[in-house]
C-alpha cells in the first residue's frame, strides 16, 4: 500500500499548526501525570531504600510514557515544520520504529502489572500458582527486561522491510516553508499486521487471563462470604474489585490505541490527513488516560497527588508565594 504526499503551504500553517498546539496540550497534561507517578515512587525509593514490585512497574510504565509522549511531539514538530527531515528513509523509519516500540513496551509493561495484580490478589490452591505467588516480585526485573527485548526485537522490521519511500527534492521559500511533492510511501501492510497482530494478540490473552481468574477468584470469595453469613465488603473482596477495573480500563483503552496505531503505521491515509492526525491524537491520549486511573486506584498515588493539590491552591497564602518556604512547609507535614 502507498500513497502520495502533496503538502501545501496552507496545510502547514492550519491543520499543522492546530493539531501541534493540541498535541502540546496532551503531551503537557500526560507527561506531568506520568513524571508525578514517577517521582513519587523514586522520592520513596530514596526514603525508603525499597520499592514494591508494583510501584517499580507504575515507575517504568509511567517513564516509558514520557518517553513516547516526547517523541510524539518531536515527530510531529519535524513533520509539520521541516518536512524535508522528516521524509528522508532513515528518519521515517526510525520515527515509525520508535513508535511500535513505545506502544509495544507500553502494552507488555501493563500485561506485567495485570498479571502481578492476578497473581498477589486471586486466591488459588494450585501447587503452580502458590509457587508463583512467592516468586512473582524476584521475577518482576526480568519481565520488564523480556518485555524492553521483546518490544525491540519486534521494532526491527520497521527500520528496514515495510516502508519504503520515493520522493522528489524539496524547494525552500525565504520563508523557511517548504513543499512535499510527490513523495509516496509504499508500506507493507501484511508485515505490520503481522507484527502486531502477535504482539497485540498476546497482550490482549493475558488481559483476559488474568481479568477472567480474578473474577473466578471474586465469585468464589463472595460465595464464601455469603455461607459465612457475611454483609460487608472485605479488604479481600475490595482489592479483587480494584483490579479488575484497572485490567478492564486498560483492556478496553487499548482495543481503541490499536486501531488507531494501526491506522497511522498502516499509511491507510495521508500523514497529514484528519483521520491520521486524530489517531495520533488518540495514541497520545490513551496511555495518559491510563495513568490517571492507575494513580485513581493506588492509595498512595492518590494520597499524594490529594496533598500536592492541596498544598497547590495554598500557593499564594503561604510564604508570599515563595517555592522553597512552601517546599519546606510540605517536607513537615
Amino acid at each position: 500500500m502507498g500513497y502520495n504526499e502533496d503538502v501545501k503551504d496552507d496545510d502547514i500553517t492550519k491543520s499543522g499548526i492546530i493539531v501541534l498546539v493540541i498535541l502540546a496540550c496532551e503531551a503537557f497534561v500526560g507527561m506531568w501525570i506520568n513524571s508525578f507517578i514517577v517521582t513519587v515512587n523514586c522520592v520513596e525509593r530514596v526514603k525508603q531504600r525499597y520499592l514494591s514490585s508494583t510501584d517499580n512497574i507504575l515507575a517504568v510504565l509511567a517513564f516509558l510514557r514520557v518517553c513516547f509522549l516526547v517523541k510524539t511531539m518531536l515527530q510531529t514538530f519535524c513533520s509539520t515544520v521541516y518536512p524535508e527531515i522528516y521524509y528522508l528513509k532513515s528518519v521515517f523509519q526510525v520515527f515509525r520504529a520508535l513508535t511500535w516500540f513505545f506502544n509495544s513496551s507500553n502494552q507488555w509493561f501493563a500485561a506485567c502489572l495485570c498479571v502481578f495484580y492476578c497473581v498477589k490478589i486471586a486466591d488459588f490452591n494450585h501447587p503452580l500458582f502458590i509457587c508463583l505467588k512467592f516468586k512473582i516480585s524476584r521475577l518482576v526485573p526480568w519481565l520488564l527486561l523480556g518485555s524492553v527485548l521483546l518490544s525491540l526485537f519486534s521494532s526491527f522490521p520497521f527500520l528496514n522491510s515495510i516502508y519504503k519511500i520515493e520522493r522528489n527534492d524539496f524547494n525552500s521559500s525565504l520563508k523557511r516553508l517548504y513543499k512535499v511533492k510527490n513523495v509516496t510511501v509504499e508500506t507493507s501492510v501484511s508485515h505490520i499486521l503481522s507484527i502486531c497482530g502477535i504482539g497485540f494478540s498476546m497482550a490482549f490473552t493475558i488481559f483476559m487471563v488474568s481479568a477472567f481468574l480474578l473474577l473466578f477468584s471474586l465469585w468464589r470469595h463472595t460465595r464464601q462470604m455469603q455461607n459465612n453469613s457475611s454483609s460487608f465488603r472485605s479488604p479481600c473482596t475490595e482489592a479483587h474489585i480494584q483490579a479488575m477495573k484497572v485490567i478492564m480500563s486498560f483492556f478496553l483503552i487499548n482495543i481503541v490505541n490499536f486501531i488507531a496505531l494501526l491506522i497511522l503505521l498502516t499509511n491507510i491515509y495521508e500523514e497529514t490527513a484528519a483521520a491520521s492526525l486524530a489517531c495520533t491524537i488518540i495514541t497520545d491520549a490513551c496511555p495518559s488516560v491510563h495513568s490517571i486511573i492507575l494513580i485513581l486506584s493506588n492509595p498512595k498515588l492518590k494520597k499524594t497527588l490529594i496533598k500536592v493539590i492541596r498544598y497547590a491552591k495554598q500557593f499564594p497564602k503561604r510564604s508570599g508565594g515563595s517555592p522553597i518556604a512552601l517546599k519546606l512547609d510540605w517536607t513537615t507535614h
